[in-house]
């Protein structure tokens, strides 16, 4: 005895149109600085052995804007410490 319903397709929907896009839906390319995670940190918000770690994990992906990020999070560790330097 063999089993018919295992070569059997699922027939098509009564209604197979699809939904049309949006006229207005259009992919726009990045105009971003591509440091917008980072933009709005500021000294004193993060201690600075995290922004190093997370400059390194960032280093680590090799892509130009992971690099931007950990450049300036290392500017703000870099900032940090100097005020802790003239305190």
């Amino acid at each position: 005895m063999t089993n018919n319903n295992a070569n059997r397709r699922r027939p098509n929907p009564a209604n197979n149109n699809k939904p049309a896009r949006p006229s207005n839906y259009e992919f726009l390319p990045y105009r971003g600085t591509g440091t917008e995670v980072v933009d709005d940190l500021a000294v004193g918000m993060v201690p600075s052995w995290r922004l190093i770690e997370i400059a390194k994990w960032h280093d680590a992906k090799h892509s130009g804007r992971n690099s931007r990020i950990a450049g300036r999070l290392r500017q703000v560790a870099g900032m940090q410490d100097e005020m802790q330097v003239a305190a």
